[in-house]
């Protein structure tokens, strides 16, 4: 895995928050897709700051009908959302990159630490269908379409299970899990993404792992652990620290992360698949 080049300003300079609006300079090129990582990273600016600041100024990104909190694989196969997409798609025609986030709550919904081996195939299946349903309607839009698969990284369930959030949201969440380990729960996280990746078989997809990013990015400092020091995928018996959670005012968010964390996050989506796509010199012909 290349690492972020800029991980280390991101978190340095702490972008800010700037409204999700396309720019009237941009020509929209990115249409975001799917859940709540996906709505956060469109509602906190995230691509914009980062390719502003990679110098990709002209690439637009829309997302405001295309991204939902609490969505799933299952509801954004169905029907009416890929009409959805499709409108999105209409309603701009310069776009030729879908950057695609479903599957997290999916997982979250019925994933738990007492399900069967049998029980775990069926599942991961059941997501990896309907997330190759929905990739496979947007190639199917235009031949010069293509999607990147950018799925998550992983949660807190061992700092966020106290004060207000915890009983309220964190503690509840992690029960129905069947209170997983840090271990359990990523490597549950990397076997089912290991499954979705397998779409990027595809000449027109691409898959983008960010298991342990924010372990790299921000370290364990209290336990001696400095920034930069566990290289992706990390330490599986560690969660993602807790400085790298979204702060939610009454305490930490235990799967989402902080607008710093996205900018992260979509700093190494565009080392890894945006810089060489918005370079038409770099990016290599459809197979």
């Amino acid at each position: 895995m290349k690492f972020p080049t800029r991980a280390a300003c991101a978190l340095a300079f702490g972008f800010a928050v700037v409204p999700a609006t396309v720019d009237a300079q941009t020509e929209p090129r990115v249409l975001l897709v799917g859940d709540s990582w996906a709505a956060q990273q469109w509602g906190d600016g995230s691509h914009r700051l980062v390719f502003d600041a990679n110098g990709a100024t002209s690439a637009g990104v829309v997302g405001a009908a295309t991204t939902e909190s609490g969505s799933t694989a299952a509801q954004w196969a169905q029907p009416a959302r890929l009409a959805t997409i499709q409108q999105a798609l209409d309603a701009a025609p310069g776009i030729d990159t879908v950057q695609v986030t479903i599957g997290g709550n999916d997982f979250l919904d019925a994933w738990s630490t007492q399900m069967t081996p049998a029980q775990v195939e069926a599942l991961k299946e059941q997501i990896r269908l309907d997330l190759e349903t929905v990739v496979g309607f947007i190639l199917a839009y235009r031949p010069d379409m293509m999607v990147v698969i950018s799925l998550y990284d992983y949660p807190n369930f061992v700092d966020t299970l106290g004060g207000i959030v915890g009983p309220l949201f964190c503690r509840p969440l992690h029960d129905s899990l069947g209170q997983p380990t840090p271990r359990q729960i990523n490597e549950a996280l990397i076997e089912f993404e290991t499954a979705y990746a397998e779409l990027a078989a595809h000449p027109r997809v691409r898959y983008v792992r960010h298991a342990g990013l924010m372990q790299y990015t921000y370290g364990f400092p209290g336990a001696g652990i400095p920034p930069g020091s566990l290289a992706p995928p990390g330490d599986l018996d560690r969660p993602s620290p807790l400085e790298s959670m979204r702060n939610l005012l009454i305490g930490r968010d235990c799967f989402h992360l902080r607008p710093a964390g996205y900018d992260v996050l979509v700093q190494n989506l565009y080392d890894n698949f945006y810089a060489a796509r918005f370079d038409t010199l770099l990016f290599a012909p459809f197979e």
